[in-house]
């Protein structure tokens, strides 16, 4: 029996010493791996830290960068637009229209045979203010206009087509005279013009009338030095002054072709001028 309490007490402690070993060992290894873990935490934290600095600096740079990119975007754009500013032409686009009937007596030979005369037989009407080129092209003198403090003398080359009921004249090219600085407008506008002239009436009706259609526009590219005017100011003095033109020059045109008709209707075939500057 002592035997065998003493044999079962020495294997208590036995176990009792292991157990004490096993848990200083465990103590001895624990704090070492403790040591490293908190290292290794810390460590890790200092580079997620470095990490969000260098995003954020990152980003804080890209801001900047594009901040500037889009400045420098908006200053070339408006330094382009000062240049586009500067170089594209400034249009101003004038026009005027004139409708005239003019009342004419019919003679021996009827208004409607005359105004189906070809070209080729047209009087020039006015010795001083229309010249033929061929047979169905003629050179119009305007005369001087004036217009924006200079003196206009517009020269129009023109073409007659005749149709059913009377000839349209269309125009054909425009040069301009005058001052130099007139010259040098040469090449800085457009302009288109229509003239349809036909008679009207009934056989029955002894007074028939000639009629004329006309239209006119220019678009001009404004100088430089006259664009701190509006653009409408120019159009609307420039389309009154062709308005004032027309308003005299239609009626005019008629009545010499009036007077052309009764010549021609009386058995004249010289086909010369019935007037000498009056258009």
């Amino acid at each position: 029996m002592h035997s065998a309490a003493t044999l079962q007490h020495c294997r208590f402690c036995n176990r009792l010493a292991l157990g004490r070993a096993k848990l200083r060992n465990a103590d001895v290894l624990s704090a070492p791996q403790l040591h490293v873990e908190r290292a290794t935490t810390i460590r890790a934290s200092s580079v997620v830290d470095h990490a969000e600095a260098h995003v954020l600096a990152s980003h804080s740079h890209e801001k900047v960068a594009a901040a500037n990119t889009d400045i420098a975007a908006v200053s070339s754009q408006r330094s382009r637009q000062r240049n586009l500013d500067d170089s594209l032409p400034y249009v101003a686009v004038l026009k005027a229209t004139k409708q005239h009937r003019h009342p004419v007596q019919e003679q021996q030979r009827a208004l409607a045979d005359y105004m189906q005369l070809p070209a080729s037989q047209y009087s020039v009407l006015d010795a001083q203010k229309i010249e033929r080129i061929d047979d169905d092209t003629f050179v119009c003198y305007v005369g001087g206009l004036n217009f924006l403090g200079f003196v206009v003398e517009p020269v129009l080359t023109v073409s007659v087509i005749v149709k059913e009921r009377g000839p349209v004249v269309k125009l054909l090219a425009t040069q301009l005279q005058g001052s130099r600085a007139i010259m040098a407008a040469n090449d800085r506008f457009d302009a288109t013009m229509t003239n349809i002239v036909t008679w009207e009436g009934v056989e029955a009706e002894e007074v028939k009338h000639l009629c004329s259609n006309t239209s006119i526009q220019v678009a001009l590219e404004v100088p430089k030095w006259a664009r701190m005017m509006p653009t409408s100011a120019i159009e609307s003095t420039g389309s009154r002054v062709m308005q004032t033109v027309l308003n005299s020059a239609v009626p005019k045109f008629l009545k010499q072709l009036q007077k052309d008709y009764e010549l021609w209707a009386a058995g004249d075939e010289s086909r010369k001028p019935v007037g000498t500057g009056e258009l």
